[in-house]
């Protein structure tokens, strides 16, 4: 019988773990708990951050691991957000809002989808595109769509006030995940910044700003990575013309 291999399995954990993150999600917007369930998609975020870079790492990658990663993104990242906005804002609000959360889960379908046929590809092409995403990722998609909701939380009613225009809102960031923008991934570039201690600097600042203003950093986070997108556009463009 072959025996398991620990180092194989660790980011399959990490995998399951950030699932269980998502399931526990949706349970808690179904009870109302909404902030709890803004937390436990934040962790899923995490883990799906760190299961890649293990599984690089440790040169565990496999089909397997893929897979799995990317049917734990569709419930995490498409699924558990799209009900956790419904139930948050629209459930007694707005029949739009039925049809915002549903665009964005289907969305999040298809661009997992693609990305699943784009990855099968490039196993047979000799360059492999890893410095760009087509489109927006799904975990940023599930970060973007809730941010209307963070700002009940900081005390603003206007999600509340404008159903319509969080339910368009919703729909334009749908169709960024299915878009051919390019945008940037770290995968082919690792970190962008040089020094260790200025690393542990910014990363220190960011985990106290988290814990202390959790929804202030996360929107501060989000308008940082919508800027990125027409330098991403820019670069890429550039790289195009070298080739």
């Amino acid at each position: 019988m072959r025996r398991l291999n620990l180092r194989s399995l660790i980011p399959n954990l990490i995998t399951l773990s950030g699932l269980s993150f998502g399931l526990s999600s949706i349970r808690f917007a179904i009870e109302g708990e909404f902030s709890l369930a803004v937390i436990c998609i934040l962790f899923t975020a995490v883990c799906d951050v760190l299961d890649g870079m293990l599984a690089r790492h440790l040169e565990s990658e496999s089909d397997l691991g893929f897979q799995l990663d990317s049917l734990s993104d569709f419930l995490s990242f498409g699924v558990a957000p799209g009900i956790l906005i419904y139930m948050a804002i629209f459930y007694e609000n707005s029949s739009i809002g039925v049809f915002a959360t549903l665009i964005f889960i289907i969305f999040s379908c298809l661009r997992l989808a693609l990305f699943n046929v784009l990855h099968e590809k490039s196993k047979h092409d000799e360059i492999q595109r890893i410095d760009f995403f087509t489109g927006i990722p799904t975990p940023a998609g599930a970060i973007l769509i809730l941010l209307p909701l963070t700002h009940v939380f900081m005390g603003y009613e206007w999600p509340y006030e404008n159903i319509n225009f969080v339910a368009g809102y919703i729909i334009l960031i749908s169709g960024l995940l299915v878009s051919k923008i390019p945008t940037f991934s770290l995968k082919g570039r690792g970190l962008p910044i040089r020094s260790k201690f200025t690393f542990l600097i910014l990363f220190s600042i960011l985990v106290l700003s988290m814990i202390n203003l959790p929804w202030h950093t996360l929107n501060v986070l989000a308008l940082i990575y919508l800027l990125t997108i027409p330098f991403s556009v820019l670069s890429w463009q550039k790289e195009r013309y070298k080739m």
